[in-house]
């Protein structure tokens, strides 16, 4: 198969982005980015400690100015976004007309499965309410996060569910979805 657009891929922490991504780029021959990856590089620290020590908004600098560049290559790749990289107005603005945007939609549930007990999500290290337990409480923000983002990730030109499916089914749902959108030759 041969790529002749990118296929970003959005979603919320856990939804598979990383992990379908490379195996999406794999299986079309192409190189696979993660956005995530590449300001960890740039900046040298972890996502975590680029939150605590610089800020969300350094972060967020960052990670448009690696989208725009992504956008931009000449070369096809799969690139995935970082989990609120979509809810930048200029980064949708950046990969409008640049290949599909995907939004792989995971239920609350399964994203607390995935990455619920992680402490390297910066937006899921928050303390506890009175009374409430840290699952709870991590619960609750996922919930608040993915309820004040879902307008956004709806604006995907294509949507498929990764909740309790394999990496390769949710690949060969994307190719069968993706062919009416970009070329693959």
């Amino acid at each position: 198969m041969n790529l002749t657009e990118n296929i970003f891929l959005i979603g919320f922490s856990g939804s598979g982005k990383s992990t379908v991504g490379r195996a999406l780029a794999r299986k079309l021959g192409v190189k696979f980015f993660d956005t995530d990856d590449l300001i960890e590089k740039r900046l040298r620290q972890s996502v975590r400690l680029i939150f605590e020590s610089k800020g969300e908004a350094a972060f967020r600098t960052a990670e448009s100015e690696i989208i725009s560049g992504l956008a931009k290559r000449p070369r096809p790749a799969v690139v995935a976004l970082g989990g609120g990289a979509f809810q930048n107005p200029a980064n949708r603005r950046r990969l409008d007309g640049r290949g599909p945007v995907i939004y792989l939609r995971c239920s609350q549930r399964e994203i607390y499965r995935r990455v619920g007990h992680r402490t390297d999500r910066p937006l899921l290290n928050i303390r506890s309410r009175p009374h409430e337990t840290r699952r709870r409480a991590r619960q609750r923000v996922i919930r608040t996060i993915l309820n004040k983002r879902r307008k956004n990730y709806e604006r995907a030109d294509i949507v498929v569910s990764t909740t309790q499916k394999k990496v390769r089914e949710t690949v060969d749902e994307i190719l069968r979805k993706v062919a009416g959108h970009i070329c693959i030759l």
